[in-house]
Protein backbone atom coordinates (compact mmCIF):
# COMPACT_ATOMS: atom_id res chain seq x y z
CA UNK A 1 0.00 0.00 0.00
CA UNK A 2 1.52 3.32 -1.17
CA UNK A 3 0.93 6.70 0.48
CA UNK A 4 0.12 9.34 -2.15
CA UNK A 5 1.91 12.15 -0.23
CA UNK A 6 5.32 10.60 0.23
CA UNK A 7 5.30 7.65 -2.17
CA UNK A 8 6.17 5.13 0.51
CA UNK A 9 4.27 2.32 2.14
CA UNK A 10 1.44 3.57 4.37
CA UNK A 11 2.86 1.69 7.32
CA UNK A 12 6.42 2.94 6.92
CA UNK A 13 7.74 4.93 9.91
CA UNK A 14 7.59 8.18 7.89
CA UNK A 15 3.95 7.67 6.89
CA UNK A 16 2.89 6.83 10.45
CA UNK A 17 4.72 9.85 11.91
CA UNK A 18 3.23 12.13 9.26
CA UNK A 19 -0.32 11.05 10.10
CA UNK A 20 0.22 11.48 13.83
CA UNK A 21 1.80 14.91 13.37
CA UNK A 22 -1.12 16.17 11.28
CA UNK A 23 -3.59 14.86 13.86
CA UNK A 24 -1.73 16.53 16.74
CA UNK A 25 -1.53 19.82 14.81
CA UNK A 26 -5.30 19.73 14.30
CA UNK A 27 -5.82 19.09 18.01
CA UNK A 28 -3.40 21.89 18.85
CA UNK A 29 -5.23 24.42 16.68
CA UNK A 30 -8.70 23.63 18.03
CA UNK A 31 -7.46 23.18 21.60
CA UNK A 32 -5.73 26.56 21.52
CA UNK A 33 -8.96 28.23 20.46
CA UNK A 34 -10.87 26.55 23.31
CA UNK A 35 -8.08 27.47 25.78
CA UNK A 36 -8.33 31.13 24.78
CA UNK A 37 -12.05 31.00 25.62
CA UNK A 38 -11.31 29.55 29.10
CA UNK A 39 -13.08 26.27 28.39
CA UNK A 40 -12.55 23.19 30.61
CA UNK A 41 -11.14 21.09 27.76
CA UNK A 42 -8.27 23.02 26.21
CA UNK A 43 -4.96 22.62 24.43
CA UNK A 44 -3.55 19.35 25.77
CA UNK A 45 -6.94 17.63 25.95
CA UNK A 46 -7.66 18.18 22.27
CA UNK A 47 -4.10 17.27 21.24
CA UNK A 48 -4.18 14.02 23.20
CA UNK A 49 -7.64 13.15 21.89
CA UNK A 50 -6.65 13.70 18.27
CA UNK A 51 -3.41 11.75 18.76
CA UNK A 52 -5.26 8.86 20.39
CA UNK A 53 -7.90 8.77 17.67
CA UNK A 54 -5.24 8.77 14.94
CA UNK A 55 -3.35 5.98 16.70
CA UNK A 56 -6.49 3.85 16.95
CA UNK A 57 -7.30 4.51 13.27
CA UNK A 58 -3.83 3.47 12.14
CA UNK A 59 -4.06 0.35 14.28
CA UNK A 60 -7.54 -0.50 12.98
CA UNK A 61 -6.19 -0.33 9.41
CA UNK A 62 -2.99 -2.20 10.26
CA UNK A 63 -4.64 -5.18 11.95
CA UNK A 64 -6.71 -6.48 8.98
CA UNK A 65 -3.79 -5.89 6.57
CA UNK A 66 -1.30 -7.65 8.83
CA UNK A 67 -3.57 -10.54 9.65
CA UNK A 68 -5.44 -10.85 6.34
CA UNK A 69 -6.62 -14.43 6.07
CA UNK A 70 -5.85 -15.09 9.71
CA UNK A 71 -8.70 -13.05 11.24
CA UNK A 72 -12.24 -13.60 10.03
CA UNK A 73 -14.33 -10.58 9.01
CA UNK A 74 -11.51 -8.08 9.63
CA UNK A 75 -13.04 -4.59 9.53
CA UNK A 76 -10.88 -1.42 9.88
CA UNK A 77 -13.97 0.66 10.70
CA UNK A 78 -15.00 -1.38 13.71
CA UNK A 79 -12.37 -0.03 16.11
CA UNK A 80 -12.81 3.54 14.81
CA UNK A 81 -16.55 3.32 15.51
CA UNK A 82 -15.81 2.56 19.14
CA UNK A 83 -13.76 5.77 19.37
CA UNK A 84 -16.66 7.86 18.04
CA UNK A 85 -19.17 6.35 20.47
CA UNK A 86 -16.84 6.24 23.47
CA UNK A 87 -15.61 9.82 23.16
CA UNK A 88 -19.08 11.05 24.12
CA UNK A 89 -18.42 10.19 27.76
CA UNK A 90 -15.39 12.47 27.84
CA UNK A 91 -17.28 15.26 26.10
CA UNK A 92 -20.02 15.04 28.72
CA UNK A 93 -17.46 15.98 31.37
CA UNK A 94 -17.01 19.38 29.71
CA UNK A 95 -20.72 20.24 30.06
CA UNK A 96 -21.58 22.24 33.18
CA UNK A 97 -24.75 23.90 34.43
CA UNK A 98 -24.75 27.50 35.68
CA UNK A 99 -28.16 28.55 36.96
CA UNK A 100 -30.53 28.04 34.05
CA UNK A 101 -27.66 28.07 31.54
CA UNK A 102 -25.79 25.05 30.24
CA UNK A 103 -22.18 25.73 29.26
CA UNK A 104 -19.59 23.56 27.58
CA UNK A 105 -21.78 22.11 24.83
CA UNK A 106 -19.60 23.65 22.12
CA UNK A 107 -16.44 22.29 23.74
CA UNK A 108 -18.03 18.84 24.06
CA UNK A 109 -18.91 19.01 20.35
CA UNK A 110 -15.37 20.11 19.47
CA UNK A 111 -13.98 17.16 21.47
CA UNK A 112 -16.13 14.73 19.50
CA UNK A 113 -15.28 16.42 16.18
CA UNK A 114 -11.53 16.60 16.78
CA UNK A 115 -11.51 12.88 17.59
CA UNK A 116 -13.12 12.33 14.19
CA UNK A 117 -10.47 14.53 12.59
CA UNK A 118 -7.83 12.42 14.30
CA UNK A 119 -9.39 9.31 12.77
CA UNK A 120 -9.36 10.99 9.35
CA UNK A 121 -5.65 11.82 9.58
CA UNK A 122 -4.98 8.35 10.97
CA UNK A 123 -6.62 6.88 7.88
CA UNK A 124 -4.40 9.04 5.67
CA UNK A 125 -7.05 11.39 4.28
CA UNK A 126 -4.98 14.55 4.69
CA UNK A 127 -7.10 16.88 2.55
CA UNK A 128 -10.33 15.97 4.35
CA UNK A 129 -8.62 16.35 7.72
CA UNK A 130 -7.15 19.74 6.84
CA UNK A 131 -10.45 21.09 5.50
CA UNK A 132 -12.39 19.79 8.52
CA UNK A 133 -9.87 21.40 10.90
CA UNK A 134 -10.06 24.73 9.06
CA UNK A 135 -13.88 24.73 9.00
CA UNK A 136 -14.10 23.80 12.69
CA UNK A 137 -11.64 26.57 13.60
CA UNK A 138 -13.67 29.13 11.61
CA UNK A 139 -16.91 28.03 13.24
CA UNK A 140 -15.47 28.29 16.76
CA UNK A 141 -13.93 31.72 16.11
CA UNK A 142 -16.07 33.61 13.63
CA UNK A 143 -19.48 32.34 14.70
CA UNK A 144 -18.69 32.89 18.37
CA UNK A 145 -18.52 36.63 17.63
CA UNK A 146 -21.69 36.48 15.53
CA UNK A 147 -23.48 34.59 18.29
CA UNK A 148 -22.44 37.21 20.84
CA UNK A 149 -24.16 39.89 18.77
CA UNK A 150 -27.27 37.95 17.81
CA UNK A 151 -28.07 36.03 20.99
CA UNK A 152 -29.00 38.27 23.91
CA UNK A 153 -29.09 35.23 26.20
CA UNK A 154 -25.33 35.58 26.58
CA UNK A 155 -25.92 38.55 28.91
CA UNK A 156 -28.35 36.72 31.20
CA UNK A 157 -27.05 36.19 34.74
CA UNK A 158 -28.58 34.37 37.68
CA UNK A 159 -28.60 36.13 41.02
CA UNK A 160 -29.27 34.29 44.26
CA UNK A 161 -29.98 36.21 47.47
CA UNK A 162 -30.74 34.74 50.90
CA UNK A 163 -32.03 37.13 53.56
CA UNK A 164 -33.95 37.34 56.83
CA UNK A 165 -37.54 37.83 55.69
CA UNK A 166 -38.60 39.07 59.13
CA UNK A 167 -36.48 42.20 58.76
CA UNK A 168 -36.22 42.64 55.01
CA UNK A 169 -38.70 42.53 52.14
CA UNK A 170 -38.17 41.32 48.61
CA UNK A 171 -39.39 44.66 47.27
CA UNK A 172 -36.46 46.45 48.92
CA UNK A 173 -34.07 44.06 47.22
CA UNK A 174 -35.64 44.42 43.78
CA UNK A 175 -35.60 48.20 44.21
CA UNK A 176 -31.83 48.15 44.66
CA UNK A 177 -31.46 45.88 41.62
CA UNK A 178 -33.57 48.22 39.48
CA UNK A 179 -31.42 51.17 40.61
CA UNK A 180 -28.54 49.56 38.72
CA UNK A 181 -30.61 49.44 35.51
CA UNK A 182 -30.68 45.68 35.67
CA UNK A 183 -33.51 44.14 33.69
CA UNK A 184 -35.19 41.33 35.65
CA UNK A 185 -36.43 38.57 33.36
CA UNK A 186 -37.77 36.12 35.92
CA UNK A 187 -37.73 35.68 39.68
CA UNK A 188 -38.67 32.94 42.13
CA UNK A 189 -38.95 32.92 45.93
CA UNK A 190 -38.42 30.24 48.54
CA UNK A 191 -39.10 30.81 52.23
CA UNK A 192 -37.90 28.55 55.01
CA UNK A 193 -40.53 29.08 57.71
CA UNK A 194 -38.53 27.48 60.52
CA UNK A 195 -35.33 29.46 59.99
CA UNK A 196 -36.98 32.63 58.73
CA UNK A 197 -34.56 32.72 55.80
CA UNK A 198 -35.95 33.50 52.36
CA UNK A 199 -34.21 32.96 49.05
CA UNK A 200 -34.65 34.89 45.83
CA UNK A 201 -33.44 33.50 42.51
CA UNK A 202 -33.48 36.13 39.79
CA UNK A 203 -32.60 35.78 36.11
CA UNK A 204 -31.62 39.20 34.84
CA UNK A 205 -29.82 40.97 32.04
CA UNK A 206 -26.61 42.62 33.22
CA UNK A 207 -24.23 44.66 31.09
CA UNK A 208 -20.74 43.23 30.80
CA UNK A 209 -19.19 46.50 32.01
CA UNK A 210 -21.22 46.68 35.22
CA UNK A 211 -19.24 46.09 38.42
CA UNK A 212 -20.93 43.27 40.34
CA UNK A 213 -19.13 44.34 43.52
CA UNK A 214 -21.02 47.64 43.51
CA UNK A 215 -24.31 45.76 43.35
CA UNK A 216 -23.30 43.43 46.17
CA UNK A 217 -22.13 46.30 48.38
CA UNK A 218 -25.45 48.12 47.91
CA UNK A 219 -27.39 44.98 48.78
CA UNK A 220 -25.29 44.36 51.88
CA UNK A 221 -26.08 47.89 53.11
CA UNK A 222 -29.69 46.76 53.48
CA UNK A 223 -28.60 44.46 56.28
CA UNK A 224 -29.89 40.97 57.06
CA UNK A 225 -28.39 39.59 53.85
CA UNK A 226 -27.03 36.06 54.34
CA UNK A 227 -25.95 34.90 50.85
CA UNK A 228 -25.14 36.73 47.63
CA UNK A 229 -24.25 34.72 44.57
CA UNK A 230 -24.24 35.36 40.83
CA UNK A 231 -23.67 32.93 37.94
Amino acid sequence: MINFMNGCDVFSPLAVVLRLVFAVLAGFLIGLEREMHNQPAGLRTHMVLSLGAATVMILSIYVPVEYMGKVANADPGRMAAQVISGIGFLGAGAIMRFGFNVKGLTTAASIWTVSGIGLVFGAGFYFLGAVSTAVLFVILNLFDKIEDKLVAQRNIRFLKIAYESKHLSSSKITEIIHNFDIEIKHSSYIENIESGISEMEISCKIGEKMDINDLFESLKLLGYIKILRID
